[in-house]
């Protein structure tokens, strides 16, 4: 009888947390009988730097929390403008010699044609544009990726800003981080923090900042904050009951 090898299950469980800080992609094997084995494979870091379709990276909950809300926030403030575009996750095709193909969690492209066309890719060169701001949230299995070999390539790219959120364990405690870098003279300069710890992105008119892990984006003008589409669906709402009950303190006859 032949037996079969069976995974042990801290085996499993130590290569699924693997999966999940290094990100993966499918790697398939063609056994000696010819059958197919698909197996999810860690990615390296010249694959996390410079993903392929289809190779999935890494995420936690602070990550998708963080790019989900900057992503709507971004939606909200330019979903009335054609000419500008928020992008996720979506494969950046460089017109840079020698420069790689790269994943932003997040981009921001002015300038666009055909906003809301399906796109696999962005192609610089196709595209006439390049995102003029890219967020990265810092893997935790990446961060000298993220923090470091990026600023070098994304002005290499000529990207006019990069912000970079950064949450580290220290001692048990939580450590957020926000830091920006601009082009000045097609060189990166780091952006410096206000008092209140907040970065200035100036292609987009607003303060970032992090705040009780919560992104918080507030309009350089105005000072009004950014809100999600969670979150302005919900002040509506607030704002239609608010109504109804003022119509109904209307309708009520008054008092002698």
């Amino acid at each position: 009888m032949v037996k079969s090898e069976v995974t042990p299950p801290s085996a499993l469980t130590d290569l699924t947390q693997e999966l999940a800080e290094r990100g993966w992609r499918i790697q398939e094997e063609v056994q000696p009988d010819g059958t197919i084995v698909y197996t999810k494979v860690p990615l390296t870091s010249e694959e996390f730097l410079h993903p392929k379709e289809g190779y999935r990276l890494p995420n936690n909950t602070f990550h998708g929390n963080i790019i989900v809300a900057a992503k709507e926030m971004l939606n909200c403030r330019y979903t009335n403008n054609p000419a500008v575009a928020i992008f996720h996750d979506l494969l950046i095709k460089w017109d840079s010699p020698g420069l790689k193909d790269h994943c932003p969690d997040v981009c921001v492209v002015f300038g666009i044609r055909n906003k809301d066309r399906d796109r696999s890719s962005f192609v610089v060169s196709e595209e006439g544009v390049r995102p003029s701001l890219i967020i990265e949230v810092v893997s935790r299995r990446y961060r000298k990726e993220d923090r470091e070999i990026k600023v070098i390539e994304y002005e290499q790219a000529q990207v006019q800003e990069y912000i970079i959120i950064d949450r580290r364990t220290q001692r048990g405690q939580a450590i957020d981080e926000v830091l920006g870098y601009r082009l000045v003279a097609f060189r990166y300069r780091p952006i410096s923090p206000d008092e209140d710890g907040r970065i200035l992105c100036e292609t987009v008119g607003i303060w970032l900042s992090l705040q009780d892990g919560s992104l918080v984006m507030e309009d350089t003008q105005t000072g009004e904050r950014l809100r999600t589409a969670k979150e302005l669906a919900a002040e509506n709402q607030d704002l239609k009951a608010q109504l109804q009950a003022l119509q109904a303190q209307l309708k009520q006859p008054s008092g002698e």
